[in-house]
């Protein structure tokens, strides 16, 4: 079969033969005339039958079945104008039963939980094809800009000894009869490279954190872009990296993409470079004069970090930017100290959330172990990964970025589940 999708049809020359296969969206039988609107993953398209026999065949048809068609490109009388498909023969591959559990019309609002139950139903939309084609468009953007700049593609376990982060979040399992647990970052591993001498890494891939949390803005399951580099001068040059891939990956989306962005309505800005640096203690001067105190090394919440967004935008004209210098307590034991109590740390934000937690790492084998220590864990459990910094380990740096969370403030999207195909949260075990 040579098949069209329905975005051809619009670009078809009138008169052309054309054969579409996908899903009836809507069906309408009117006496002397029926019409199909034909759904595939590039959108709908109207198919038109005035031929007896075949509207005959069209009066059985159930929502959702999946149908080929074929016919002739002709002009639409619609207002709306564009092309249309004069039916020639039509034939039903897969009848759909006539009960669906959802409204696929979405005129009859449904529950996000009652969608996701029934999320292969769900995502037949277009605003959801264009939402998963974007994000599939993200992350080959962000391989090209890390291709082109030198960088190694890895890919490293998902069952480890120990957790990057520490044991509270950990999902563990029986692993031979040996106690393991499921990654929750890619960071030792890719700090492993970088001491092998491989300069220039990163992932793309799963990740785990066991957190009992019900917000829009977290999962058990998520996919996490990992990306570390060697003989840097100090965290500002991994800000500048993500600077640049961050407006790379804008630029790209709005010059290929136009079609997907503007199927959900999304008009994106690009933000200038640099991105704002703010410090964590500006940032709680900031709050502080909005009335909202936060104590000097605690985290910037939720709610306080949609607010820092908005101060900041209004300031800089900018939804981008960086908070740096945090507190060393409130960090990973692999971040690098910069004095006694600051870090060379930086969360990236946009679009009022973290999108990326990153900074300077410590290669000091003698200060690593301390640092370990100093954040109450075994360094037994760490073992290997400390052995790495026993022969040469130069200078590094990295962060760690979500694609699910980037998706959904980039598309703007209430709920970071509809970014995932089949999200996992402390509920959700299925589909």
């Amino acid at each position: 079969m040579n098949r069209s999708y329905s975005k051809d049809i619009q670009k078809a020359k009138v008169g052309s033969a054309v054969e579409l296969a996908g899903w009836a969206a809507v069906i309408k039988v009117l006496g002397k005339i029926a019409f199909v609107k034909l759904r595939d993953r590039e959108g709908e398209v109207q198919l038109v039958a005035s031929n007896k026999k075949l509207i005959n065949s069209l009066k059985d048809l159930t929502h959702e079945s999946v149908i080929y068609a074929k016919g002739k490109v002709r002009q639409s009388k619609l207002k709306s104008g564009g092309n249309e498909v004069e039916l020639q023969k039509f034939e039903v591959l897969s009848k759909a039963d006539a009960n669906l559990p959802i409204d696929m019309s979405g005129k009859i609002p449904t529950d996000l939980s009652k969608r996701l139950n029934w999320r292969v139903l769900d995502l037949r939309s277009s605003k959801k094809y264009a939402i998963f084609k974007l994000r599939s468009a993200m992350n080959y953007y962000i391989r090209e800009y890390l291709q082109q700049n030198n960088f190694i593609e890895m890919q490293t376990p998902k069952i480890v000894g120990s957790g990057a982060e520490g044991g509270a979040t950990l999902f563990s399992l029986d692993y031979y009869g040996k106690k393991a647990y499921l990654s929750q970052s890619q960071q030792l591993y890719k700090q492993m490279l970088l001491a092998a001498g491989l300069d220039k890494v990163y992932e793309i891939g799963p990740a785990f954190r066991a957190e009992k949390s019900h917000t829009m803005r977290h999962l058990a399951e998520f996919t996490q872009f990992d990306f570390e580099m060697a003989f840097l001068k100090d965290e500002n040059n991994i800000m500048k990296i993500i600077e640049d891939m961050f407006v790379f990956v804008l630029k790209k989306l709005n010059a290929h993409n136009k079609y997907e962005l503007e199927t959900l309505g999304i008009n994106l800005n690009v933000p200038k470079v640099p991105f704002p640096k703010v410090t964590y203690e500006s940032a709680l001067k900031l709050l502080a004069k909005e009335g909202i105190k936060i104590k000097k090394g605690d985290d910037i919440g939720t709610e306080d970090e949609k607010k820092l967004g908005d101060l900041i935008e209004k300031k800089y004209k900018t939804k981008a930017y960086f908070i740096t210098k945090f507190p060393f307590g409130i960090k990973p034991f692999y971040i690098m100290k910069d004095g006694k109590t600051y870090s060379k740390a930086f969360d990236f934000e946009y679009n009022g959330e973290e999108l990326a937690s990153g900074g300077q790492r410590e290669h000091n084998y003698e200060k690593l172990a301390s640092q370990i220590k100093e954040k109450g864990l075994n360094v037994k459990d760490f073992e290997d990964y400390l052995n790495t910094f026993k022969f040469g380990t130069p200078a590094h740096g990295g962060f760690g970025l979500g694609i699910d969370r980037m998706v959904k403030n980039i598309l703007n999207l209430d709920n970071i589940r509809e970014a995932v195909l089949f999200p996992r949260d402390p509920e959700r075990l299925s589909p």
